[in-house]
């Protein structure tokens, strides 16, 4: 029996998929073949980088590829000294942390509207027109575009767009290095590097790396959290503070109304209850009194997955590629959003580990998905 591809956007090195980075990390050492190249743990914490690579004396490489890419204060501290260092790092992500996107005056904006089967991405060449790569789209688009929040001035310089001219590939120059950010990490995989001449690409990419390069550093994953309890690292981040609020507030006018029937002599009839507000309610309560993340986590997706069958009469026995597919055709949710909160029920699922920061991401995922964002 012939297997079944697997299209799940993995960002892995280590399989043959269409959506891993085979390819991308089997290149690399043939571009920089007097540089000592080494592929670091995904969960590597990037505080302070100079003194955990030691290579301060020697120009070095960060490539880091990843869906989400999630840093602590910290960690965007060390990486700017990192690159002021004289140090070099390009970041490949669909969505970039929200607090480093604000010190670059930056916002990331995708382009759901398009519908368009072949896709283009430009790469700038110095005194020639920009060389144009076609992408026969499958499940994710690689349109997302970078746009400056400062109307006073830009601080980057452009290297490569997409079909519309916008920004998808930027630098900044920052003391005697270099930060790169790219908005399009499907480029790097094996489906889009096999098209054309796509390979290309990849070498110019990376063609705007300043050399000689020592030392390179690889990482890539599907989703980032960031690694600790505190939590006003968890507030920093809009999604994760505004479902924080949420729950606390929901918290509160239970608490006030539970007073209130209490202190009733007279028996009061109950209302049609709001499943939707009782199932935060429950959220609420539970959280506060076990701090049982993975719990909470399962009974939220026991939930989700009720209402996917209930309102969409999909199976959800199996939620692969096709139920991908599916559910964001009939929910009317972009595809990258719908992959990327399945992939994150999947690792519950999996027994992956649940901390604070994933449980709440996941409930802001969940709660958007339910209002249609």
């Amino acid at each position: 029996m012939k297997k079944k591809t697997d299209w799940t956007m993995d960002y892995q090195n280590i399989t043959k998929n269409p959506f891993s980075l085979d390819l991308t990390y089997r290149a690399i050492p043939l571009m920089f073949p007097h540089a000592k190249i080494e592929t670091l743990s995904p969960s590597l914490r990037l505080n302070n980088l100079g003194y955990s690579l030691r290579k301060n004396s020697q120009h070095s490489l960060i490539f880091l590829v990843g869906d989400h890419l999630n840093f602590n204060d910290d960690e965007i501290d060390s990486l700017v000294s990192f690159v002021e260092q004289g140090n070099q790092v390009l970041l490949s992500s669909n969505h970039f942390d929200e607090v480093l996107l604000d010190k670059l005056a930056l916002r990331i904006y995708f382009n759901e509207s398009v519908t368009d089967t072949i896709q283009q991405i430009y790469l700038s060449k110095e005194k020639h027109e920009p060389e144009v790569y076609n992408y026969k789209s499958k499940y994710y688009s690689i349109l997302q575009q970078f746009e400056n929040t400062d109307t006073a001035r830009s601080y980057f310089y452009t290297l490569g767009t997409n079909q519309f001219k916008k920004s998808n590939f930027i630098v900044f120059g920052n003391g005697k290095g270099r930060l790169m950010l790219h908005a399009a990490p499907i480029a790097f995989s094996n489906y889009f590097l096999l098209q054309g001449n796509n390979i290309d690409y990849l070498k110019g990419v990376f063609g705007f790396v300043d050399e000689p390069i020592s030392n390179i550093y690889l990482i890539s994953f599907r989703s980032r959290e960031i690694s600790t309890s505190d939590f006003s690292v968890l507030l920093r981040n809009k999604a994760t503070a505004t479902a924080f609020w949420l729950i606390l507030f929901t918290m509160g006018i239970y608490l006030i109304f539970e007073m209130k029937r209490k202190q009733k002599m007279i028996p009061v009839i109950k209302q049609n209850e709001n499943t939707s507000v009782a199932f935060t309610e429950t959220i609420g309560r539970l959280y506060y009194n076990n701090k049982n993340h993975e719990n909470l986590a399962e009974k939220m997706i026991q939930h989700f997955l009720e209402f996917v069958r209930s309102h969409y009469y999909l199976n959800t026995n199996m939620l692969d590629a096709e139920f991908v597919r599916l559910l964001s055709s009939k929910s009317g949710i972009e595809m990258a959003k719908t992959d990327s909160l399945i992939y994150n029920i999947k690792m519950v699922q999996d027994r992956q580990g649940v901390d604070e920061a994933f449980l709440f991401a996941l409930y802001t995922q969940i709660q958007e998905f339910y209002n249609g964002k």
